[in-house]
């Protein structure tokens, strides 16, 4: 038995045969994508919503009554 921590498996192949293995993209993959790339491209084009300016602005303004000097 294979020398390990308890309750685990470990490969039995030699560390010599394992093979990596270059992944190719199939050309259905890459008809997608380049149609949802077509897709959306006017829409990265769009100017953000001013609501949406707004929301993001307001994150970065007070998060509430700023403290007084006064300790009465």
């Amino acid at each position: 038995m294979p020398k390990g921590l308890p309750g685990t498996r470990q490969s039995t192949r030699p560390a010599n045969t394992k093979t990596t293995r270059k992944r190719t993209i199939p050309p259905i993959d890459n008809h997608i994508g380049k149609k949802l790339r077509q897709l959306y491209a006017s829409i990265l084009e769009e100017p953000v919503p001013d609501r949406f300016l707004d929301l993001i602005n307001s994150f970065d303004g007070p998060s509430g009554p700023e403290p007084s000097g006064d300790a009465s």
